[in-house]
């Protein structure tokens, strides 16, 4: 199935169309190796059942054919419709032996000038290796003119001789259809067609990206599309059939040449790649991959190449015979640097080697001391594949490994690796292994019980080793809801002090001083299994067992403690615990980024609201490094959530689609994401996109084992519901967050956000005293004087007044929480539903002139947001609230019908687009009869004139 190609399929459609009224077409269909040309023209041709459809296939130079592309295509013609061959009714032995059927040009005109009035269809495939008497005598069959359409497959044309171009090109008409990788749109559609439901746009750019929107490359993803989630099984290579079927024709230097450049990883320098090679210079050997679009290359001063897909470069890698790999990484050591070098040495290693996996314990001290969690994990594992498996030591390179990626944030990779860990001897270090694995997987209740297993086993370790348990305890408390347990575990982590007598050698969580490596010696005369870090030497496999502490410990402690301090005691508590973290962005180590996102969370909960969005931003910018990772994408949720509330929704939703494309965030931050993007969706009035959201939220939350992940669904049904104006489905979908003992903790962390929108909806049911209920459990927990508890409170009482028909105390509980939202905690789709009540209540008092005003302020705010629902909730709100057409004599006598009709529909809040189309006119003519009606009534501005029309009655919604 070909999927896009529209206009090639129509250029193809339109040469048959030729053909079949008597006028011979020839065209020519080129494109590199894989993106789709045979299927496009196979497809086309199984529609032609009014055609005779003949086909060949040419063969490459190095295995010649016998038999010319010529003679194959009269040959089946004799096998498959005899009456019109020239050979007529085919004998046994011709069946057999292409010689016996009559060929060249002679027998291809025969062929042609059958007295059959079907038109002629011949497809020559990879038409690059077709012998030149072939292509010639196929091309003067064209030009001499019938019923025929010709159709050439190739790569390129740059086999053939001059006397093919030169007949090619003075044949009438020719078509040339270049296919080059599916554009953006079609590769979606692909990706749409195979996946279903599952295909949302994160993943389908992820996708698009990856295969370059290669269709042959984007389809071997498709069928291995769980790797595009974290924690999806390994990614599917290309068949080695297909791989090598598109090797074919290469000269050898060239398939030499490609092998070593997807060792070397995809890209290199030509005098790198020569050094591999073992050649002077392989360029005359890169110039057939170039045409043949398998690489690019930049000629800079140093030549680059680069092979052009990234799934054909790891293809071509897994279908490498292990032998010829290894000779090439050997090969690759002395043409990189050493880091580079160090990498190929493990990929050429065949046994256990000791004295490597000592290098790469040296490599991975270097590199965690300079932050680079990551590639210190990921050499540990290295490390751990060239040890004795059977060496408990190599048990702690895994364990060391496993904690680093954990750390790192890479829970799909960390994942990956959880068999490796339950293979081995049990002992604490596995039960923290494996309850880390556990947390990548979205099982924090197991991970909860086997770090709880693992630090109670612990006790007499290092302090340092202890300290890392308890803070991995303490973020999964924290992540769980879970406050006192989350205080509990961070204040432990915080309170070891280095063992007497060795003071000089660690700092508090288990560090050399000396050097400051994260991987230190093993105590002197202590247990072997509960010694302090140990490595960065050249014989460690030979000695005690190690531990590794990653940096950032203490302070990320501290982070984790101020946030359980939080879901106790408020915001406000939590804050004070990071008083002493400095605002400035110069001031802000990487080690401190944990503390500065927790501090922007607690902010926003806080209504701090400015001060959030600065802090937030400062980890986001910086959203790469280390210490940002892990937490997550908290980071990035939490910064979306300040622009959703203060009025920046078009950098929400960038913010929202950065996060999802990013692939180390952790396994429960893309249900939050998505929930995020669906209340934007529902804000800006588009239902079906945050339908669509909504239910991308829910399939990713379904497998993880807690309730977090349903909390941020159930604030998105809500906040869906509420643009909808369905207050009832305000209701039901926040009852639970705000009633259920697993979410208690966590509301006063997060509810300010949608406490506003639950009072509102419970008033509109008739469920006041529920909304006083929430809002008292909240306040008893010390979070009285938060400026958005309070609104919340003033928004109840306002609703509570008007309901009971005293509207003189409503405006003034309305009033109040208006003023509220003040500079830097305002929620400007807040402000804008108070200016409705404000409207609404003003119109109840008589105050027509006020009314106008907070109606006009409302929609004013909704337009800047681009609230399309709400908007409409303001207007209708507006209508419902007009008084009775009253006297118009300015407006009747001073304007014309026209401008009446102009002014009308101004005074129902229409944009010039809006009036325009309900009068059938342009904007433009809107526009001049806006200027006149404004001269005439000498008015300034339109919020005057909508004011005007509004108090003589002309705004009372009928159009």
């Amino acid at each position: 199935m070909c999927t896009g190609r529209l206009s090639e399929s129509r250029a193809l459609r339109a040469a048959a169309d030729s053909a079949r009224a008597g006028t011979a077409t020839v065209v020519l269909v080129q494109g590199p190796p894989g993106v789709g040309k045979t299927t496009l023209v196979r497809q086309f041709l199984a529609g032609l059942s009014d055609f005779t459809v003949l086909d060949s296939t040419a063969t490459p130079p190095p295995a010649p054919s016998d038999v010319d592309c010529l003679s194959r295509l009269l040959h089946r013609a004799a096998m498959r419709v005899p009456d019109r061959s020239p050979a007529g009714e085919p004998s046994a032995r011709a069946a057999k032996n292409l010689t016996a059927v009559p060929s060249g040009p002679r027998a291809l005109r025969e062929l042609l000038d059958t007295s059959e009035a079907a038109p002629w269809a011949l497809f020559v495939d990879d038409a690059q290796w077709a012998d030149s008497p072939s292509l010639k005598a196929l091309l003067e069959a064209a030009r001499e003119g019938g019923p025929l359409c010709l159709v050439l497959a190739a790569r390129h044309s740059h086999g053939w001789d001059e006397e093919v171009l030169r007949a090619l090109h003075t044949v009438a008409p020719l078509t040339h259809i270049g296919l080059a990788e599916l554009a953006e749109a079609e590769a979606s559609a692909l990706v749409g067609t195979a996946l279903g439901e599952l295909a949302d746009d994160v993943l389908t750019r992820r996708l698009v990206l990856r295969s370059g929107g290669h269709p042959l490359y984007l389809r071997s993803l498709l069928d291995g599309h769980g790797t595009a989630r974290p924690g999806g099984p390994p990614r599917p290579a290309l068949p080695a059939s297909v791989v090598r079927r598109q090797l074919t024709g290469l000269p050898s230097e060239g398939v030499a040449a490609l092998e070593a450049l997807a060792v070397l990883g995809g890209s290199a320098t030509v005098p790198a790649l020569s050094t591999v090679l073992g050649a002077p210079d392989c360029t005359s050997a890169l110039d057939p991959l170039v045409h043949e679009e398998f690489i690019t290359r930049t000629d800079a001063q140093v030549p680059t190449v680069a092979i052009r897909h990234g799934v054909f470069r790891d293809a071509l890698y897994d279908t490498l015979p292990a032998a010829r790999r290894r000779a090439l990484h050997v090969a690759a050591v002395d043409a990189v640097d050493e880091r580079q070098g160090l990498a190929h040495r493990v990929a050429a290693a065949e046994t256990v080697d000791v004295r490597l996996a000592a290098d790469l314990l040296e490599t991975a001290t270097r590199e965690l001391a300079e932050g680079g969690l990551l590639h210190a994990a990921r050499t540990l594992l290295s490390a751990a594949s060239l040890s004795h498996a059977d060496d408990h030591r190599t048990d702690h390179l895994l364990y060391g490994a496993v904690r680093l990626l954990f750390w790192a944030g890479a829970d799909a990779e960390l994942a990956r690796h959880g068999h490796a860990v339950v293979t081995r001897r049990p002992c604490p270090w596995r039960d923290e292994a494996l309850g880390l694995a556990e947390f990548a997987a979205g099982r924090l209740t197991s991970a909860r019980r086997l770090l709880d297993q693992a630090q109670e086993s612990l006790r007499a370790a290092h302090p340092g080793q202890r300290a890392v348990v308890r803070t991995e305890l303490a973020l999964v408390h924290a992540i769980l809801g879970q406050g006192e347990a989350t205080r509990r575990h961070a204040d432990r982590a915080l309170r070891p002090a280095p063992p007497a007598g060795e003071a000089g050698l660690y700092d508090s969580v288990g560090r050399r001083r000396e050097t400051d490596p994260a991987v230190a010696r093993s105590a002197p005369g202590g247990a072997a299994d509960a010694g302090p870090p140990s490595g960065g030497v050249p014989d460690v496999c030979a000695q005690a067992p190690y531990i590794v502490v990653p940096p950032g410990l203490r302070q990320a402690a501290r982070a984790l403690a101020a946030y359980g301090t939080a879901l106790r005691h408020g915001p406000g508590a939590g804050l004070d615990l990071l008083a002493g973290l400095p605002e400035d962005a110069d001031r802000i180590g990487e080690e401190d980024l944990p503390a500065l996102t927790v501090r922007g969370i607690l902010r926003l909960a806080d209504a701090q609201l400015s001060s959030a969005t600065t802090d937030l931003t400062m980890v986001t910018a910086r959203r790469r490094s280390t210490g940002a990772r892990l937490l997550g994408t908290s980071a990035s949720v939490h910064l979306a959530m300040c622009h959703l509330l203060g009025g920046d929704w078009n950098r929400a939703a960038r913010e929202v689609a950065t996060a999802l494309d990013d692939e180390q965030g952790r396994c429960f931050d893309a249900p939050a994401l998505w929930s995020l993007r669906s209340v934007l969706d529902a804000f800006r009035g588009d239902d079906t996109a945050a339908e669509a959201a909504l239910r991308q939220a829910q399939h990713l939350a379904r497998p993880l084992d807690f309730g977090g992940p349903q909390y941020h669904t159930a604030m998105a049904r809500a906040m869906r519901a509420r643009a909808r104006g369905d207050h009832r489905g305000v209701v039901d979908a926040l009852q639970m967050p705000a009633e259920r003992s697993a979410h208690s903790e966590r509301v006063r962390i997060v509810s300010m956000s949608w406490l506003p929108f639950l009072a509102e909806s419970l008033v509109s049911c008739g469920l006041a005293d529920l909304a006083r209920a929430a809002m008292a459990e909240l306040t008893s927990t010390g979070d009285a004087s938060n400026p958005h508890l309070r609104v919340a409170d003033a928004w109840l009482d306002g609703r509570t007044a008007e309901a009971s028909g005293a509207h003189e105390d409503a405006l003034g509980r309305y009033t109040e929480a208006v003023g509220l939202l003040g500079p830097g905690r305002d929620i400007p789709l807040v402000r804008g539903l108070l200016e409705i009540s404000r409207g609404r209540v003003s119109a109840a008092l008589g105050r027509a002139g006020s009314a106008t005003a907070h109606f006009d302020s409302a929609e004013d705010l909704f337009t800047r947001l681009g609230a399309r629902p709400f908007l409409e909730e303001c207007r209708a709100e507006r209508r419902a609230c007009a008084p009775e057409r009253g006297d118009t004599p300015a407006l009747d006598h001073l304007l014309t019908g026209r401008e009446r009709e102009v002014a009308r529909l101004v005074g129902l809040g229409c944009t010039n687009r809006e009036i325009a189309d309900e009068l059938t006119l342009s904007v433009k003519t809107i526009e001049y009869h806006l200027r006149s009606v404004f001269v005439k009534l000498g008015m300034r501005s339109r919020r005057e004139l909508r004011r005007r029309v509004q108090e003589a009655g002309g705004g009372d919604g009928h159009r």
